[in-house]
């Protein structure tokens, strides 16, 4: 391992992956990657698709977080699984593969960040993947229609694809319902523009049926360059600094490595592609951070910014499922372990690649709150905003609040906006898990089959935390995402799930619900009651594992950690390119936008060093 190079990446996932491959095209610059995990990139629990909740929790690949007890939950602590392996979190996630929205990209350039908007955004959506088409049957009884080839990707390294499902009816049942209620897909979401109810692709490789993420897609191809080095098992302790000149200089890290200490120097940058929960942390550990926190733990400071693991944001998510009509498909009997069913869908997946096990999540909508946008709905939500801002007159503090509200408050009064993720699987859901992986799923006894309909909040106003409790590296982070503790939140959250009902209740996909039938355990009977609704979406909640934004890309008087740049504010040669720097919480899930962000990452790093010309 040599100890100098252009560039160091911390963190081999999804961003440092991108960003080091994009680098070393130019066979002229030397990068290093340090990643804190190991490599299991042809590990079949990994490649398999449909095998990604039995890895979640797994010291081999997860990180394994949990929250501080949530009081917008009643003090539940909430698991959160972020990836520890070469590929990080795009190795373990649920695939869904899933485009930002417009108007929230736009906003982050409204936020003080010049640049940033989805005209400059939108074509990295398309350069990083590579979408297929399933067959003629496939597509029609999936409803693809809605798929505009201007905005999808055709020789991007990412594979993304469609099941090859012509035969099950919830799917097109599920997307045709949705339209039903007045919310038929509105276009592509790789536009930006998109509401409505689909089927969303999935990044599987259509030709294997196994999982695309940044590893095989990034490393693999361009892991035997001599210019591109990478260390795994090595844990980054801190950052170091030449505090010589009129600002600090980021000149190398320290990292640990078989019991030593090692340090590691970087001729033009360092750049952290540690996470949202590395990242703010290793900053934090190098003297970057509140200064009280900094001095109470004896880190000297080299940079007093309290932004620094501040503005946390996820996505909640509250599920109910239902029983469903006898010889209706599903999952069940895979998550009750059942022999037979394990056994034939193994054989369907080894012999054709095709069956549960050859896909993730992929029924899904995005959808407006309904009681907001219906013929009463400006009322209803004037009145909801006006009953909170006179009892919470500053829910939040900092100030990015007045832009994140009004953002928000603009979101939810938008027909044409998902203010919530809702989407379906055909398994039981245990909603109150005492840990993560395949726990989620119900391992009930019973024959009886269900689906399961899950409503996640886009765009939280509860803002939280990650900080460090002592200076070494080894210990994690306490992490307060302060779950629906806005109560503008907690009012969309209930509403949302409340909808539930509504779609179960609506044809076509009213016919597969057992009239009568069982629910999850601690399901109320029914959620029409808005009080209810509250209660039970506290009681079942929990992450959709998309945490952004604790470095935010902020001007830095408004809470920023970063510059439109991805500079790290205060401090030169020192760059972040993961989900910490996204300002706002994605619609839907992070993993398209964390590769878009980071490719237009690379894009500013070659530019500023004239790489590749």
């Amino acid at each position: 391992m040599d100890s100098e190079h252009d560039f160091i990446i911390v963190g081999g996932g999804t961003s440092g992956l991108v960003v080091a491959a994009r680098l070393t095209e130019d066979p002229n610059t030397s990068v290093l990657v340090v990643e804190a995990g190991t490599e299991h990139t042809n590990d079949p629990r990994i490649r398999t698709p449909a095998f990604w909740l039995s890895v979640l929790g797994s010291p081999d690949f997860d990180w394994a977080y949990k929250t501080v007890p949530q009081k917008g939950l009643d003090g539940k602590v909430i698991p959160l699984s972020q990836g520890k392996l070469i590929g990080g979190s795009s190795a373990i996630n649920g695939l869904a593969f899933v485009a930002n929205s417009k108007a929230a990209v736009d906003a982050w350039g409204a936020f003080g960040n010049p640049g940033w908007d989805w005209e400059t955004l939108g074509p990295y959506y398309k350069r990083f993947h590579t979408l297929a088409h399933p067959s003629d049957a496939a597509g029609k009884h999936l409803r693809l229609s809605y798929v505009d080839e201007s905005v999808r990707g055709c020789d991007g390294p990412i594979k993304a694809s469609f099941p090859e499902e012509s035969k099950d009816p919830l799917p097109n049942a599920w997307v045709d319902t949705i339209g039903a209620l007045g919310f038929p897909a509105s276009g592509d979401p790789f536009s930006g523009k998109f509401s409505g109810g689909y089927v969303n692709a999935l990044s599987v490789d259509p030709e294997s049926r196994t999982r695309s993420d940044a590893a095989t897609a990034y490393f693999e191809p361009a892991k035997s360059r001599p210019n591109l080095h990478v260390v795994t098992s090595a844990l980054a302790e801190k950052i170091l600094f030449d505090t010589a000149g009129a600002s600090p200089k980021a000149v190398g890290v320290q990292i640990q490595k078989d019991g030593k200490t090692v340090t590691l120097a970087a001729k033009k940058e360092v750049i952290l592609a540690a996470g949202v929960f590395g990242s703010p942390k290793l900053l934090e550990l190098s003297g970057v951070g509140n200064r009280e926190l900094l001095e109470k733990l004896n880190i000297p400071v080299v940079v007093d910014n309290p932004n620094v693991g501040e503005n946390l944001q996820d996505h909640p998510v509250s599920s109910v499922s239902f029983e469903v009509e006898e010889g209706v498909k599903t999952i069940d009997a895979l998550t009750r372990q059942d022999p037979e069913a394990v056994g034939a869908a193994m054989q369907e997946y080894m012999t054709n690649k095709s069956g549960p096990f050859a896909v993730g999540n992929f029924t899904g909508s995005l959808l407006p709150v309904a009681d907001f946008v219906g013929p009463d709905g400006k009322s209803t939500l004037d009145q909801v905003i006006k009953q909170i801002t006179a009892s919470n007159p500053s829910p939040s503090s900092g100030d990015f609040t007045p832009h994140h509200t009004e953002f928000v408050h603009s979101v939810l009064a938008n027909r044409a906006e998902g203010a919530g993720n809702l989407f379906m699987y055909a398994a039981c859901a245990n909603v109150n898990p005492d840990s993560v992986g395949a726990d989620i799923i119900v391992k009930d006894a019973s024959p009886a089959n269900f689906v399961t309909i899950c409503a996640a909040l886009c765009y939280p106003l509860s803002r939280g935390s990650a900080h460090i409790t002592s200076s070494n590296a080894a210990d994690l982070s306490v992490i307060d995402p302060r779950y629906l503790e806005h109560p503008l939140d907690l009012e969309v959250q209930a509403r949302l799930l409340r909808y539930a009902e509504t779609i179960v209740r609506t044809e076509p996909l009213s016919k597969f619900i057992k009239r009568g039938g069982r629910r999850n355990a601690g399901a109320p009977a029914d959620l029409g009651d808005l009080d209810v609704a509250k209660q039970y979406s506290k009681l079942s909640a929990l992450s959709c594992w998309h945490p952004t934004s604790t470095c935010a890309m902020l001007p830095r008087e408004r809470g920023g950690v970063v510059d439109a740049r991805l500079h790290v504010h205060g401090v030169e040669g020192l760059r972040i390119v993961d989900s910490s720097i996204i300002p706002l919480a994605t619609r839907g899930n992070t993993q398209t936008t964390v590769y878009a962000v980071a490719e237009r990452a690379a894009d500013l790093i070659k530019k500023e060093y004239g790489i590749g010309n």
